[in-house]
């Protein structure tokens, strides 16, 4: 099955609680990837919350996304 995004919530730090479509949730810190030019710009908070969710990837007004399954692979699992 195809990982995809089905909600998520700007957290404090550059951190997302995320929902996947196969049921798990958890928490995904941006804040390694914004050390690189691409996403130095989510180290904004303003900008880090206008983050929207397109066809099931979490993205931001400037072009930049996140791989649903590399937020899979690191995320830290919520438990219920």
């Amino acid at each position: 099955m195809l990982c995809k995004v089905v909600a998520f919530d700007p957290l404090h730090d550059g951190h997302l609680l995320i929902e996947l479509n196969n049921g798990e949730s958890g928490v995904f810190a941006m804040r390694p990837y914004m050390r690189s030019n691409f996403f130095s710009s989510l180290k904004n908070p303003e900008y880090f919350n206008r983050a929207f969710l397109e066809h099931g990837v979490i993205s931001w007004p400037e072009g930049q996304d996140i791989s649903p399954d590399t937020m899979r692979m690191e995320m830290i699992l919520q438990s219920c």
